[in-house]
């Protein structure tokens, strides 16, 4: 890359891979997403892994220097923004340098900071705390940091099964995946193909083969979006694709878990209510939610920590899911439909009453104010 102002140019590189991609290629796409800097020219090192608030941050400030510490104690020049020809000229310097020399770089007028320094800990797309970073991988072997960059592509509030018992099989997948050249909107697709698998077996009382398809397509909807993070192959079709098959399918399932347990036919009222009820409660949930977001700007479920907590085990598709499961592997699917409506109306009413809590003052998140 050029010179020039307005430009990110990345220097050396290691013959190795990160998720599949040329470590060139991984920098170079990784930056890109940073975005460009107004003015001047950042330069960084390509060993160097930093974390996506880091980019940005130095992307965003001018006269910004990272120097980071090494696995063996070292403190290197990370990446620099540099103003002007002469301050490029001290950090191309410095980059070769085994140590950094601060006081030059300060002299030639950059303000010295490490990643904690430079970047927030909330990330609010992924609605988690988390410390910025710089990865050595001269001294940090390649797996610690595919490791690393994993766990910065998964959203830190969201279910009890996404959270808990998925991201290890899923840092498995999409390792795979990212190996093959296999596409996130490919896994995507998959993942509807199992969504429909899932409503047919459902709607014909077959759940033993409508759990196994409905968990995978779980488990493949937290597969696409950490495969299109950690290959930075993130798209607005590609979102729009998995949140759209996200909000639209799970009011379908619950309509097949009614029709697979009456066959079609007569039903008790109670168990008509229960259907009706989810149904409402999912759409009104999703009110809650929207209106929340609308009044304060984030989501309703990183409000308080009781919030986030709730949001583990409130009432959508996979607690939701787990709980009919249980009910259905002991041979009592019905109850298992009236056992999720009951707690619909528990988690609808809990957001409700919040909602109401906040309405009429500023709000911020407890994870971008501790």
């Amino acid at each position: 890359m050029g010179e020039h102002k307005g430009q990110v140019r990345l220097v050396g590189g290691l013959p190795l891979t990160l998720y599949g991609l040329p470590l060139e290629e991984w920098q170079a796409r990784a930056w890109a997403r940073a975005g460009l800097p107004d003015g001047g020219t950042v330069i960084a090192d390509r060993n160097w892994v930093v974390s996506t608030a880091v980019m940005s941050a130095l992307v965003k400030t001018p006269g910004a220097a990272l120097v980071e510490r090494t696995a063996s104690g070292e403190r290197r020049l990370v990446a620099a923004h540099a103003r002007d020809e002469s301050e490029l000229s001290v950090a191309k310097a410095q980059l070769a340098e085994v140590e950094a020399d601060e006081e030059a770089l300060l002299a030639a007028g950059y303000r010295v900071d490490d990643a904690d320094g430079l970047a927030g800990r909330y990330n609010h797309m992924l609605r988690k705390r988390e410390a910025p970073y710089a990865l050595d991988l001269l001294s940090c072997p390649q797996g610690v940091v595919e490791k690393r960059l994993f766990a910065s592509a998964y959203k830190g509030v969201t279910d009890f099964v996404t959270k808990y018992a998925w991201p290890l099989p899923a840092r498995a997948a999409t390792k795979w995946c990212a190996e093959r050249k296999i596409s996130p909107n490919a896994v995507t697709t998959a993942s509807l193909v199992l969504t429909l698998l899932a409503f047919w077996f459902f709607w014909e009382g077959q759940w033993a083969a409508g759990l196994i398809a409905g968990w995978g397509m779980t488990f493949l909807d937290t597969v696409d979006g950490k495969l299109a993070r950690t290959t930075m192959t993130s798209s607005s079709w590609g979102n729009a694709f998995d949140h759209g098959i996200d909000l639209i399918h799970p009011p379908f399932w619950y309509w097949a878990w009614y029709h697979g347990i009456t066959g079609g036919g007569p039903a008790p009222e109670w168990l008509t209510l229960s259907l009706w009820i989810v149904l409402g409660g999912y759409v009104l949930g999703r009110a809650i939610e929207g209106l929340f977001m609308q009044q304060h700007g984030f989501h309703i479920h990183v409000w308080r920590p009781a919030d986030s907590f709730m949001r583990e085990i409130t009432a959508r598709r996979n607690p939701n899911m787990f709980l009919f499961m249980v009910l259905t592997l002991f041979g009592a699917p019905a109850l298992g439909l009236a056992a999720v409506a009951i707690w619909t109306v528990v988690c609808t009413l809990f957001h409700a009453v919040r909602l109401l809590e906040a309405m009429g003052r500023q709000q911020t998140s407890w994870l971008e104010a501790t």
